[in-house]
């Protein structure tokens, strides 16, 4: 479990680490696919809710002392 949160919570991109990117690609796919139907409301509120709780993770693993 601590190789998974060092892997996570690690500064990959100008830091960014995995979770963060991962939660911006989410919620940009959320955000897109709401604005041209696509999709239901519900899915890209979802969507965008997911990207949001994983930008949260991000930070605080990436602030976690470990």
């Amino acid at each position: 479990m601590d190789r998974l949160n060092e892997l996570l919570g690690r500064d990959i991109f100008h830091g960014l680490n995995l979770l963060i990117i991962i939660g911006f690609v989410a919620m940009g796919v959320g955000l897109n696919q709401g604005r041209q139907g696509r999709s239901r409301a519900p899915v890209a509120f979802a969507l965008m809710a997911i990207g949001t709780l994983l930008v949260f993770a991000g930070l605080y693993l990436a602030h976690t002392p470990g």
